[in-house]
């Protein structure tokens, strides 16, 4: 299977192999549906732990310890792009413009509110079947939404926006601080 839903969940269980491998085996739609995905999975994340309204502390926290998680060197992640693509998902902000940027930025995000919540395997399956519902109204969305300008391509109901095609080894540095399993492909 090679589809962005497996790309994923080899990211988010830390089979880092089998995730790379399967991103640089995609094509453009598949491409288009991870970032999809992405978002969706970000948009769901986000909306587990903040709610709209609340408070900036816990989410400027939040972004300052996935960045000393999964960026070590400070520069990958950009905090107030990051603080941007959750309040966002709140609905608080207008969506972020999609480029590598804010793909590295949300899986970054996304590895930190779910390793935060230490999700067990069967609870992982519920998370991505939520992310696929969310991917799907945004891309439903997408396609409802005029796209004469940049701002309009992305712009789903929950302001995450869909994801453009990451530079590689972007999405791939992300994950260089979990483990790397020795048997990377696992059928689903």
């Amino acid at each position: 299977m090679n589809d962005p839903t497996a790309a994923l969940r080899g990211l988010l269980t830390g089979r880092l192999r089998s995730h790379d491998r399967r991103l640089r085996r995609f094509s453009e739609p598949q491409w288009r549906r991870y970032g999809d995905l992405l978002a969706g999975a970000l948009l769901v994340a986000v909306r587990r732990r903040f709610v709209a309204g609340q408070d900036r502390a816990p989410v400027i926290r939040f972004v300052a310890a996935a960045r000393e998680r999964y960026d070590p060197t400070g520069r990958d992640v950009d905090p107030v792009r990051a603080e941007a693509l959750i309040w966002a998902a709140l609905g608080e902000r207008p969506p972020v413009p999609d480029d590598p940027a804010a793909v590295v930025a949300r899986t970054v995000l996304l590895l930190g509110l779910l390793e935060d919540e230490g999700l067990l395997p069967a609870e992982l399956d519920a998370f991505l079947t939520a992310a696929e519902t969310a991917a799907g109204a945004e891309t439903a969305a997408d396609t409802n939404t005029s796209v004469g300008t940049d701002t309009a391509v992305g712009a789903g109901p929950a302001g995450c926006g869909s994801a453009a095609e990451p530079e590689q080894h972007q999405v791939t540095e992300v994950g260089d601080r979990h483990q790397h399993d020795p048997d990377p492909v696992q059928a689903k």
